[in-house]
């Protein structure tokens, strides 16, 4: 393939992803007037990525968050392979826990990058303790990163999250939650970046009300 037809299907993807990105931000704008419950919440992240060797790269993850309703410890490590220029594909493992229980997850993603753009699709299997089966969850990611200044980088992704298969038998597929993130992250050295932003999370929910979360967050990552 020709350099020429690869930049037309890179300016074909990229329009793509960003008409999706600013439907999501129209979808989303009017959120904050349906909502019937807002909820604040915290989360930290320590982030430490480690080449494994060339092309794979392993990563682990630790995320206390702090809720109104109940705190949340996450512990995730996933191993990405490139395959492809800008092509990776993945999995790993997570491990949550709250006041409410535990929840065990598998999970396998694929990652394609270009420029400024990255598209991520994840499936997750989720296991709860004293539920049915597994749940399936597909997680639709569009991601923009540009340069701010030196060292600094401004981050805006939407993603999609949608129960497929639910834990319960008695539910059915749905939505699980929209959601919106913008960061701004600095590179203090070679190796350690860090970042603070916001993240709105949309809960559509058909009973009590849809349920809208404002979510600060700050990352520190090791490399």
């Amino acid at each position: 393939m020709t350099r020429l037809q690869w930049g037309e299907i890179t300016r074909i993807v990229l329009t793509t992803a960003l008409a999706r990105l600013a439907a999501f931000l129209a979808l989303l704008a009017p959120v904050p007037a349906l909502a019937t419950q807002d909820d604040g919440q915290l989360w930290l992240y320590l982030v430490g990525v480690v080449p494994l060797e060339d092309g794979v790269v392993s990563t682990l993850e630790f995320s206390p968050r702090r809720r109104e309703n109940a705190d949340q410890v996450l512990v995730r490590g996933s191993v990405d392979f490139r395959v492809a220029p800008g092509l990776d594909v993945g999995g790993g493992t997570a491990w949550v826990e709250n006041a409410g229980g535990h929840e065990f997850r598998l999970h396998q993603q694929l990652q394609w990058a270009t420029g400024p753009l990255q598209l991520r699709s994840r499936v997750e299997q989720r296991f709860f303790a004293g539920a049915d089966r597994a749940q399936l969850r597909l997680r639709q990611r569009v991601q923009v990163t540009v340069p701010v200044a030196e060292r600094l980088r401004g981050i805006l992704n939407g993603e999609l999250l949608y129960i497929a298969v639910p834990e319960n038998r008695a539910q059915s597929a749905r939505v699980d939650s929209w959601r919106l993130n913008a960061m701004a992250s600095y590179r203090l050295s070679p190796r350690a970046e860090l970042a603070a932003g916001y993240l709105a999370i949309y809960v559509p929910r058909p009973g009590p009300g849809d349920r809208l979360s404002h979510v600060p967050q700050i990352r520190l990552t090791l490399r």
